[in-house]
């Protein structure tokens, strides 16, 4: 089952990129819950169900232009637990600065569809970190 998960959290996240949230949404449990540890000031970091992701989702296309994603690895981590290594690429809407930011993902599975995410852990070792305390 977790190379399943794997291509399930791969697919996920590259169909995001080439046609849009929407095509996403049968990927997701209706009582999702997640977490992003980089979100900004006066920006929400948890929200649950699909709609509550595309919420937090939009907090970041919002303040940059050319938004995307690139999947650098997806590994099984054990049991109903993944972790992507992804890179986000931008532009600052107001400032025309160029940005880019690696971070690891944590993602659990049940039945098949992503029930928790984990997001904007800055590097691997805390991914797992987080895994251990959990």
């Amino acid at each position: 089952m977790s190379q399943v998960n794997v291509e399930i959290v791969r697919t996920m996240i590259d169909t995001w990129e080439e046609q849009g949230f929407d095509a996403t949404i049968a990927a997701f449990d209706p009582d999702l819950e997640v977490v992003d540890l980089q979100s900004g000031l006066g920006m929400k970091n948890r929200a649950r169900g699909p709609e509550g992701l595309r919420h937090l989702a939009e907090q970041w296309t919002e303040i940059f232009d050319d938004w995307r994603v690139q999947v650098l690895d997806v590994v099984d981590l054990g049991g109903e637990w993944v972790m992507a290594n992804v890179r986000f690429h931008g532009v600052g809407r107001d400032s025309g600065t160029p940005v880019s930011n690696t971070q690891f993902e944590i993602y659990r599975l049940i039945g098949g569809r992503i029930a928790e995410m984990r997001v904007g852990f800055p590097d691997r070792d805390e991914a797992l970190a987080w895994m251990l305390r959990r």
